[in-house]
């Protein structure tokens, strides 16, 4: 969920050619894997484990196993990252209906409660998966076990007066967006294409609307929810209100969300600008600027907050394919001006004194904006990510942005690297609107940054070099912060690695909350301990 980045060169003369060449980089897509038989394509249905061959038995239709190789290779295709891929499941689980679905989590809940009372291997055997964009290491694959998709829950449907729309759990945002397009209405949900809406929404989620109405979790009026005996059960505010608290925010930790019924709004057209601009002469001031508006929008001073403005989203990128660094700045504002031009708000900060060799602003729809910003890493690429948050502290910005120099230099020989490296925002004046959450922030009156990689690379001989180097300069980062007294506990969950413990920096009063629930809802650790995937509750 990173936004895109382009290039600069140093001589003016050579922009555009390689403007042109990052581009196509960028925006080159990862070729699908050949269709070919898996290990287990020979195996007959009756020599699988028996808990396969009962879902076979129940839900003909849903199994798709390695033997229809095509299919199988199609729908392994469904993560979004190479890596993803190459993890293998014995077999993938493709329900359409919620009843089909809790007929499947029976099935799994019987060779969970097996595998505790004979001592089998009970962990990780089962793994869900909504759109499959987060490409964490097995969040949404398992090895040898079951994958359970939701791609063909994908309705949308929005209310008749237009206040919400109920979405299924494999919808893509992309998707939503463009139907309801068609209906003059805009949900809140995802800034990226590619997301899918169960992942974003579970985990927390920031919107383009985020400033007037919250995070995206925040906004989630009701859910359908498989429960770990099978039974389906609706959650809001009046039924089952526990469950509902801690979906906004816990993930899978307590059963199968099949849809969610969101906040929507009229739609409108939205105001943005991207700049490229020079690392070597603008890299103090961008840093510089970005914290004094953090700065100023949270000093309580009258016009200093303003609801409509998205952003700042502040990213460096090291191109390996040109060898250089890149500044990208985007700034969002969800209430057009009636000339069209830069809002007061933004014209008012420092962004726009921050020399630029190329600028784009331009008045577009909701739908052209999110689908910019998911020209980032394309399907089918080798890809991770990482984050971590701190407060609005220039020195530690500064610290941070000199380790990630010192990670670029050590990566510079990795084929095919495209490295960005990202600053947004967590302003007091939103992060609490909505429905309360379980994320932690509730009382936080600062301004708190989030830092996030997103890295991508040709060659599956670098996966191990690459993830341990970027898991290790995100921990030299927050060692930096620790020692200036500017961390946070606080982990955006959507940019988290298999490698984090996001609940660990949700506070004690939301984890009672949580591990509450889990315990009421999930007594036997169904999906703490047999799903694999997501984040677990410590």
């Amino acid at each position: 969920m990173m936004p895109t980045q382009s290039s600069y060169s140093f001589v003016a003369a050579s922009i555009v050619v390689l403007a042109s060449v990052v581009f196509m980089f960028r925006r080159r897509k990862g070729e699908p894997a050949a269709a070919k038989p898996h290990p287990l394509a020979s195996v007959p249905p009756e020599q699988l484990p028996k808990y396969i061959q009962n879902l076979l038995a129940e839900l003909p239709d849903c199994v798709i196993l390695q033997s229809d190789v095509a299919a199988f290779q199609q729908a392994l295709d469904g993560s979004w990252a190479q890596p993803n891929r190459e993890i293998i499941p014995t077999c993938i689980l493709r329900p359409s209906n919620t009843q089909q679905l809790a007929k499947a989590v029976a099935i799994l809940k019987q060779e969970h409660g097996s595998r505790s009372t004979t001592g089998g291997p009970g962990n990780g055997f089962f793994s869900v998966r909504s759109g499959g964009l987060n490409p964490s290491l097995g969040a949404a694959q398992v090895q040898d076990g079951v994958v359970v998709d939701l791609s063909l829950f994908c309705e949308v449907t929005p209310a008749a007066d237009g206040s919400t729309v109920t979405l299924g759990a494999g919808s893509k945002w992309i998707d939503v967006y463009k139907k309801l397009d068609e209906k003059g209405l805009v949900v809140m949900g995802a800034r990226n294409s590619p997301v899918g809406v169960g992942g974003l929404t579970l985990q927390g989620g920031i919107s383009f609307y985020s400033p007037k109405f919250g995070f995206v979790c925040s906004n989630a009026v009701s859910y359908e929810v498989v429960l770990a005996d099978g039974s389906v059960v609706t959650s809001s505010a009046s039924e089952h209100p526990d469950l509902w608290r801690v979906l906004k925010g816990g993930s899978n930790n307590f059963g199968i969300v099949t849809r969610f019924t969101i906040r929507s709004m009229p739609a409108a057209p939205l105001w943005s600008v991207q700049s490229i601009a020079p690392v070597t002469f603008q890299r103090e001031k961008a840093l510089k600027v970005y914290h004094d508006y953090l700065k100023q929008a949270s000093s309580g001073e009258p016009g200093a907050f303003d609801e409509n403005a998205a952003g700042p989203i502040l990213s460096f990128a090291y191109v390996q394919a040109i060898g250089i660094q890149l500044i990208g700045i985007n700034l969002t504002y969800t209430k057009v001006p009636e000339d069209n031009k830069w809002p007061a708000h933004w014209k008012n900060t420092g962004f726009p004194s921050i020399w630029t060799f190329h600028s784009t602003a331009k008045v577009h729809s909701h739908t052209w904006a999110v689908e910019r910003f998911g020209k980032g890493a394309p399907a089918g690429t080798r890809h991770t990510m990482g984050t971590t948050t701190f407060r609005n502290d220039l020195e530690t910005m500064k610290a941070a942005y000199a380790i990630f120099c010192q990670t670029t230099t050590e990566l510079r020989h990795i084929k095919g690297l495209l490295f960005p490296f990202t600053f947004q925002s967590l302003l007091p004046g939103w992060i609490n609107k909505g429905y309360p959450n379980v994320l932690g922030l509730e009382g936080c009156t600062e301004p708190l940054i989030i830092l996030g990689f997103s890295v991508t690379w040709a060659d599956a001989k670098d996966d191990e070099l690459v993830r341990s180097i970027v898991q290790r300069t995100m921990e030299k980062i927050e060692a930096e912060a620790a020692a200036r007294g500017s961390g946070h506990p606080y982990k955006f969950m959507n940019y988290c690695m298999e490698w984090q413990k996001p609940y660990e920096g949700v506070g004690e009063d939301n984890l009672k909350l949580l591990k509450d629930a889990s315990q009421k809802y999930d007594p036997d650790g169904l999906f703490q301990r047999g799903c694999a995937g997501g984040f677990k509750l410590p």
